[in-house]
């Protein structure tokens, strides 16, 4: 028989000598003493599943222990230690859930056991009730009951730790047609299957719950960031999603995904569920495994959905996306060497529509997948467009979000794409920013690198705004750097701008790395800038995003600057 570990909490020496020493005089061995004198976590002590029986030494502090204990359902028996039996006192401290009670001038050896070999055998059948009442029949995993249990634990622990808590809500698609296809049999395989994979992803902490049919919630407890629910998100998406085998047959399911975070989304359990819940919808509305956390800006109607959300689905099934162009300038030769593609949305009543103002909700509902591979096509249609205006010599790159990087299926759908399209894959650049990078370091590194033996180049955008590690000029296969316009946008009558933009400069050329400075918009600027040898330039001094049918008037009218300036210069 397995070591029981009693904690003993007392700030008397005396109890806990006295209660030590007879625990250890047991015959057979069996108990592990752990004394504490105060608790700083009071509940994380008595919800410790390593303890199995807690002897509370009676203080000012007793009844609140109790209280707390009982409101939170702790299960491990605790022992009240009395420096005298009244009546009402062992009546109260009964009455708050203390399995049993001593008198500190009874502590008899065969009776300490005993109340403790008892109370630990009580405690452990009365757990495997509460176990089995709170579980899922199929799988193992907490029922509604013991869901419920368990967010309301976290929330409390969230307001009186000031730590957050999210609840993860995730609806299997069309889940009936797996029962229909396969066999009843197979579905609650397959509801197995995905609950084994959802709890192979949980840390210890947390827990995944069955809520219905084809739905499951798992809660995350203490999370650092609402990126970190992203993540895990995505991560068990990608893992639940993965082929199962039914009946011998390879079956692919896909899920919709939402999200919550308290405070931030709600403190009751109601308010958490009902966000997370309505994330999940809105998340269902989008074909494809798709995630969304809950946006408390968004005000969900009856029907589960926003009018800026239903407006931006509409805008991906009508295609009411338009790139526009900013050139790209060789300093030293005056032409356009390059564009960068720049995602506008055409509202149909709200006109040009600026990323800014959609794109974060875009990615949060799991749209910027979709979008960004659209994004791709269009740029690779522009750079055939632009071989038949005699611009072949012009570049065209895109941004990248983290979620199209993080997609395993990311290098293959930009393959097709190029490959259809017959562009050269040089001709197409991606930018991404340095936040991009530090989401995942590994994981973009190693798809940059499968995008690089493609033919594909890549440049680290908005450099210098972010935590700027010079690890990424020597790890990552970058082939250019971009300098913020935060730092060009006072030059030349700010010193310290000078001297970062000669400094990113200098370090970018000894690495052999283009320089490419954003936002310049007055000559004094683009001075400067040729005078430190900066490659290119974009900015409104030359252009801002234009259509891309105005690019080749755009060169020819470069081109006449550039002859001009060289015939006066002769």
């Amino acid at each position: 028989m397995g070591l029981k570990n009693i904690l003993i909490i007392s700030e008397d020496k005396t109890d806990q000598l006295v209660l030590s020493s007879s625990l250890q005089r047991a015959v057979p061995s069996r108990f592990n003493v752990t004394i504490a004198t105060s608790l700083e976590r009071p509940l994380d002590a008595l919800m410790d599943r390593n303890n199995d029986a807690v002897i509370l030494a009676h203080a000012p502090e007793t009844d609140y222990l109790l209280r707390l204990a009982q409101k939170n359902d702790v299960t491990v028996p605790i022992i009240v230690l009395l420096a005298e039996a009244s009546a009402a006192t062992v009546s109260r401290v009964k009455g708050l859930g203390a399995r049993d009670f001593l008198l500190r001038s009874n502590i008899q050896d065969d009776l300490l056991h005993r109340i403790l070999d008892y109370s630990i055998e009580l405690g452990n059948a009365k757990q495997k009730i509460q176990s089995l009442s709170n579980r899922d029949a199929l799988t193992g995993v907490l029922n509604r009951t013991g869901f419920r249990a368990h967010v309301e634990r976290a929330i409390a622990r969230s307001e009186r730790y000031q730590t957050n808590t999210a609840l993860i809500y995730i609806n299997i698609d069309q889940f009936t047609n797996i029962n229909d296809q396969y066999g009843e049999g197979a579905g609650d395989q397959a509801i197995k299957m995905i609950a084994r994979r959802l709890s192979n992803k949980k840390r210890n902490t947390d827990s995944v719950a069955r809520l219905g049919g084809d739905e499951f919630a798992v809660v995350l407890e203490d999370v650092s960031a609402e990126t970190n629910v992203d993540m895990v998100s995505e991560k068990m998406m990608m893992s639940i999603t993965e082929p199962m085998r039914l009946n011998e047959q390879q079956v692919s399911i896909e899920v919709s995904v939402g999200a919550s975070v308290c405070p931030d989304n709600g403190v009751r359990f109601e308010d958490l569920v009902e966000a997370a819940r309505n994330a999940m919808t809105q998340a269902k509305a989008v074909p494809g495994n798709k995630y969304f956390r809950f946006n408390d800006q968004l005000t969900f109607n009856s029907g589960g959905s926003t009018s800026l959300s239903a407006e931006l689905r509409q805008a991906v099934r009508n295609d009411q996306f338009e790139l526009y162009y900013q050139p790209r300038i060789n300093l030293k030769t005056e032409k356009v060497v390059g564009l960068e593609a720049l995602l506008r949305w055409n509202h149909p009543e709200r006109g040009m529509i600026r990323p800014d103002e959609f794109l974060p909700l875009c990615e949060n509902m799991g749209l910027m997948k979709t979008v960004g591979h659209r994004v791709i096509e269009k740029a690779c249609s522009a750079i055939n467009w632009l071989d038949t205006q005699g611009l072949a010599d012009v570049d065209v790159a895109v941004n990248v979000s983290f979620s199209q990087f993080q997609d395993e299926r990311f290098t293959d759908i930009v393959k097709d794409i190029v490959g259809e399209s017959g562009i050269d894959p040089r001709r197409l650049e991606f930018e991404l920013t340095e936040s991009v990078v530090l989401k995942s370091p590994d994981e973009v590194t190693h798809r940059m690198e499968e995008l690089r033996r493609m033919g594909h180049s890549f440049s680290l955008d908005d450099f210098g705004t972010g935590f700027s590690q010079l690890s990424h000029m020597t790890d990552l296969p970058i082939s250019a750097l971009k300098i913020d316009k935060s730092f060009v946008k006072d030059i030349p009558t700010n010193r310290h701008q000078e001297a970062v933009c000669m400094m990113i400069i200098d370090m970018a050329q000894r690495l052999d790395l283009l320089v490419i400075a954003e936002g310049a918009e007055e000559q004094e600027q683009v001075d400067f800038l040729k005078g430190v040898n900066c490659h290119q330039v974009q900015g409104f001094y030359y252009s801002p995003a234009i259509p891309l049918t105005q690019i080749p008037r755009f060169a020819e009218e470069q081109l006449f600057k550039e002859s001009l300036f060289s015939h006066t210069v002769d």
